[in-house]
């Protein structure tokens, strides 16, 4: 994994922002408010949350504030197949505060994350975006990955993914 510096930058010429890495715990309660207020705070725990050697979260916070408007959890895994080990990432419970939404802060936070599975030597970065965000995750470089939806807890979900390695010269 990276281990790429907290950053700063401009939402918008008004607002500084720093997107930071943070501990699992930082993310649940957002997680919770954003995306499955229904259902207990546990419900929101991942597997694999706690394990640092697999998992990192990030944490985009105004900078007047002590709890972050946007939260996303990066997960690292190795794919194989037709002969290839390669380590992909997978993105999870992005989330952006609904009060903060459409203000360019979730696109700032994911920018760092794919900047952080680049260069942790991950191959391509995936996640299950809900069906009503898709064409969100296809503006930001995902691709569908036909015949992957799936429905969970009443919605429905596919699965996208988009390369981050770099072609080579030949390749070109």
């Amino acid at each position: 994994m990276s281990a790429a510096a907290d950053t700063t930058a401009t939402a918008d010429s008004v607002t500084a922002i720093s997107v930071r890495v943070i501990p699992p715990q930082m993310v649940w309660p957002l997680r919770h408010e954003v995306m499955w207020p229904s259902k207990p705070l546990e419900y929101v725990v991942i597997p694999g949350d706690e394990d640092a050697a697999t998992s990192r979260h990030f944490g985009l916070f105004l900078l007047d504030k002590d709890e972050p408007v946007s939260v996303v959890s990066l997960f690292w895994e190795r794919r194989e197949g037709q002969g290839v080990d390669e380590s992909v990432a997978q993105f999870r419970k992005f989330c952006t505060r609904v009060s903060h939404q459409r203000k360019g802060y979730g696109t700032l936070l994911l920018e760092r994350l794919v900047a952080d599975a680049r260069a942790g030597g991950a191959k391509s970065l995936w996640c299950n975006a809900r069906v009503e965000q898709a064409g969100y995750y296809r503006k930001l470089g995902l691709s569908d990955v036909p015949g992957r939806a799936f429905e969970k807890d009443g919605q429905r979900y596919v699965i996208m993914e988009m390369p981050l390695r770099r072609p080579t010269a030949r390749e070109k």
